[in-house]
């Protein structure tokens, strides 16, 4: 098993999220990217070197890239236009990602209207992740389909659903065990429903300030990942609370004494 953490779990600029994830322990760093993504460090050459150099000197992996752009940008989105920037910036993404050793990218199945009919939804997901998936095959990167508060991908039924609809080696799932609870899902029936199809794993514990405060029954969930031989990432993606250092180094103890 390997820990990562996710960016929005310690604030700040890219350099110090990094600089702070070697210092604590963790293998690897989750960046997330926002709607303002041209003026991310990634979109610029210099600004990916930096990242190289500074993953190298602190002895962290990327261990993945979070598009949190399709909370703006869905693929869902009944404009054209609107979908067609998301196919734009989901092709950078996975250039930078390959070009950084990076193997994941989050993708948020996001909603792309109020009201969205949830079957439809899915279907222009599906439609546009066919259009994404041979440049992320190319790249040898997955585009890994997570569970979030809205949208039509809250279930493992619904992302199983738009995962098979794509049909391709590189859309996957992304799970979010703490999420799923949250949902009203049975996160250990979930895991086991979508067994090798998860690529990379979020940890939250709803409810709790730190790991193992909340509703996550943890023991359950590691029974699971082991059932299905899952022996990739756990990413925290957690509360920065007042100290996000002190925070994320002792949520990432948690996970190495309980996974």
């Amino acid at each position: 098993m390997k820990y990562g953490l996710m960016s929005s779990s310690m604030p700040g600029p890219y350099p110090d999220v990094i600089r702070n994830s070697g210092k604590v322990g963790f293998d690897g760093v989750e960046l997330d990217i926002g709607a303002d993504y041209e003026q991310n460090m990634l979109w610029d050459g210099g600004g990916r070197s930096e990242i190289e150099r500074l993953l190298a000197e602190a002895g962290v992996e990327l261990a993945s890239l979070c598009l949190g752009t399709f909370w703006t940008y869905s693929f869902a989105n009944p404009d054209a236009a609107v979908r067609a920037r998301a196919q734009g910036f989901t092709a950078d993404a996975i250039q930078w990602c390959a070009a950084l050793g990076g193997k994941v990218i989050l993708v948020p199945i996001t909603p792309g209207a109020e009201g969205e009919d949830q079957n439809a939804a899915r279907a222009m997901w599906i439609e546009e992740l066919k259009k994404a998936a041979p440049a992320a095959e190319e790249a040898g990167v997955c585009l890994a389909v997570e569970n979030v508060g809205r949208g039509s991908g809250r279930t493992a039924e619904a992302l199983l659903e738009i995962a098979n609809g794509v049909a391709s080696p590189a859309v996957q799932v992304y799970y979010d065990f703490g999420n799923g609870l949250s949902l009203g899902g049975d996160p250990v029936a979930e895991i086991k429903a979508l067994g090798s199809r998860i690529a990379q794993v979020h940890a939250k514990d709803p409810r709790g300030e730190y790991m193992g405060e909340g509703r996550v029954d943890m023991a359950a969930v590691k029974q699971a990942l082991d059932e299905i031989a899952y022996d990739s990432y756990l990413v925290l993606e957690t509360p920065a609370t007042d100290d996000p250092v002190a925070a994320a180094a002792r949520n990432l103890k948690f996970l190495k004494e309980h996974f």
